[in-house]
């Protein structure tokens, strides 16, 4: 009993602790490896199209089986569509191609591949590999690259250390271009095989190429910026592009309960009065940026490259106008404004008060200065701020200036005038005399005349008879495109109107259309019956390729036609489509064609191996095929096994089959 034995039982108790039976709580189980992501909050996060292609290793297998055959039937939203094609013909098929920067981008074209990957995974935060926290911030419009780029020394560097070899975010961006680790220049084509790679393909791995899938480090790029000033400051911009944009991924995390539109909105504004005192078009011209850019107003959204610009000018970090605490972007503008004024004076916005109250002011000076003399006054470079205050005002102080004698040049005393510098009846007397007379609007500008009135006066016979010479070359030209028109009419094939004002010397056809459009319209009418005709030709040209025994794929169609591809299935697309038809169901005919053959001669070697008492491998049935026999992989180990299958009753020892096309691979630890 326990009472008659206290130590022992203290002890025994204290040994052997009770056991809880209750069943334990599982956690939910993941569908793929939970891989923890790499880099978020740090300016080399990890790009989503880098994290596909580290899952697809991590279980060994393709990017196409993984997105095709695990991540897009989970999704809400089908990540790969298949087509009319795909459906009938390779239905078995993953139907994964490569694919460009949408996957990483903005918005709408990369939630479908966060979602799917989150729910797979059941990891959260997988957005800040994408671009998507600056959805309604940034345009996207050159946002992301098209092709695939890396840092050679980084995968040597990662490789070398043990680390993880992946793909940031960083080089997926188009304004990038170079490491700002290593200053090196982002590679875009394979070192050994010379092409170049979608960021996302059926066969990507990290640190590989997806073409060859060899080793993309230890390719040695120059640098330096050599070549001068130029080249130097060409180098440090780059740099510090590299640097901003790893900034603003690094700080992606922290600004995910904002609302950056009404951020970057309040911010910017903020800048233009502190910096510019509310003159955008000052601000602009000194960011040269275009005033439309800075318009933040409906669906408009400023590029990157446009806000990187202006932090670049103003010598501001581009997280400044992320900032939503505005004490301290107050600090960044007024270092901007110092930079600014060391540079130029820009002109400031100034009160209506205050501009009324310096024009009532320059009325009553003697001698009444001029409008542009005010405008300087108050930083301005034009007038157009005075006539908006007060526009009648600005009138009377115009005609006062005038009144003064010091507005123009000739109304100076003893200025010498225009007609006193040159002998203009000189001038209307050698154009008169010239072949293609000058107008006398023309005389008159070209010696500084708004318009021809004082040599209408001073000389009325001579301009109207240069007149009466300009309308009499109209008439003629008149006729002569008359005649040439007719004369294209009765051409074989009739030229284009194009041509026709070319060979007539206009710079456009509307001249013909105005003076003569009934034998335009002619002309237009017989180049269409042409080209109708032409088309025919075609059309009963791809009728008969569509008779020929074998069938004719588009491709050759194209070729002996003459014509590319795209414009054959524009003029005659029921006729393409009958021959792409008809080549895709014979080839599929000749397929199924050759598949039977390769099965009967494979069940007969197979028969006469076993017959021999030798194991019928894929091998050694493969060496005893004719020539002109299917010799597709998968066909042909599909088509060996079932022979053997067959042949042993159903029966077939692993040990002599013993052939492995996959790799083996250890799972990592996780869900």
């Amino acid at each position: 009993m326990p009472w008659e034995f206290p130590d022992l039982f203290m002890r025994t108790q204290a040994l052997f602790d009770s056991w809880d039976c209750a069943p334990q709580v599982l956690p939910r189980r993941s569908r793929l490896y939970a891989l923890e992501p790499v880099g978020i909050g740090t300016p080399f996060v990890e790009s989503l199209s880098g994290y596909v292609a580290r899952l697809a290793d991590a279980h060994a297998v393709s990017v196409g089986d993984l997105v095709g055959r695990e991540l897009s039937p989970a999704a809400s939203k089908p990540l790969i569509s298949f087509g009319r094609f795909m459906k009938q013909n390779r239905a078995n098929s993953h139907g994964f191609h490569a694919q460009a920067h949408a996957i990483n981008g903005f918005g709408e074209s990369s939630k479908p591949w966060i979602d799917a990957l989150e729910r797979a995974t059941l990891l959260t935060g997988l957005r800040f590999l994408t671009l998507s926290p600056f959805d309604g911030v940034f345009s996207g419009q050159g946002a992301s690259r098209d092709m695939r780029a890396w840092c050679s020394r980084c995968y040597d560097e990662w490789r070398s250390n043990g680390e993880v070899v992946y793909e940031p975010l960083l080089w997926t961006i188009s304004l990038l271009k170079l490491c700002p680790r290593h200053l090196k220049p982002l590679l875009e084509e394979c070192p050994h095989c010379r092409r170049r790679s979608r960021p996302l393909t059926v066969y990507s791995r990290p640190g590989h190429c997806s073409q060859c899938q060899e080793w993309l480090g230890g390719s040695t790029a120059g640098p330096s910026p050599e070549g001068g000033l130029g080249a130097v400051q060409s180098f440090d911009t780059a740099l510090w592009r590299a640097e901003s944009i790893g900034e603003l991924l690094a700080i992606a995390p922290r600004l995910q309960d904002l609302s950056l539109h009404t951020v970057l909105t309040a911010n910017l504004r903020a800048c233009v009065d502190a910096v510019a005192e509310g003159h955008l078009d000052a601000f602009a011209n000194e960011c040269q940026v275009s005033r439309s850019a800075l318009w933040l107003s409906g669906s408009h959204l400023p590029m990157i490259d446009t806000v990187l610009r202006i932090c670049y000018r103003l010598g501001v970090p581009i997280t400044t106008f992320l900032e939503n605490d505005s004490r301290r972007a107050d600090a960044h503008w007024k270092r901007a404004r110092q930079t600014v004024q060391s540079d130029r004076m820009v002109p400031a916005r100034r009160s209506v008060e205050r501009v009324h109250h310096v024009l009532v002011r320059a009325a009553q000076e003697q001698p009444v200065p001029s409008l542009s003399e005010i405008a300087r006054r108050l930083g301005y470079k034009g007038t157009e701020r005075l006539y908006h205050v007060d526009r009648d005002l600005c009138k009377k102080l115009a005609a006062m200036y005038r009144q003064s004698g010091r507005s123009h040049l000739w109304r100076k005393p003893g200025a010498e005038r225009i007609s006193e510098q040159v002998d203009l009846r000189q001038l209307p007397q050698q154009s008169l005399a010239q072949e293609r007379p000058v107008s006398a609007h023309h005389i008159a500008a070209r010696l500084g005349y708004v318009n021809d009135g004082y040599l209408q006066r001073k000389f009325p016979d001579l301009c109207r008879a240069i007149g009466q010479r300009i309308a009499a070359k109209n008439v003629e030209r008149l006729v002569d495109m008359e005649m040439a028109l007719q004369k294209a009419l009765k051409e074989e094939p009739a030229p284009t109107l194009n041509d026709l004002r070319r060979w007539l010397g206009y710079s456009s056809s509307a001249s013909l259309r105005l003076h003569f459009p009934g034998l335009c319209e002619q002309i237009l009418a017989r180049r269409k019956a042409v080209r109708e005709q032409w088309i025919a030709e075609v059309k009963r040209a791809l009728q008969e390729l569509h008779l020929e025994v074998p069938p004719v794929s588009q491709r050759s169609a194209s070729k002996r036609t003459g014509l590319s591809y795209a414009y054959l299935k524009e003029l005659c697309p029921e006729e393409c489509a009958a021959l792409g038809s008809r080549y895709v169901r014979w080839r599929h005919e000749a397929s199924q064609l050759r598949k039977a053959q390769l099965t009967e001669e494979v069940r007969e070697i197979v028969s006469q191996l076993h017959d021999q008492g030798r194991c019928p491998t894929v091998v050694r049935v493969m060496s005893l095929l004719r020539p002109n026999t299917l010799r597709e992989w998968k066909s042909l180990i599909a088509t060996v096994k079932a022979a053997q299958g067959s042949k042993r009753n159903g029966v077939a020892p692993q040990d002599e089959i013993g052939w492995s096309y996959g790799r083996l691979a250890t799972p990592p630890s996780g869900n």
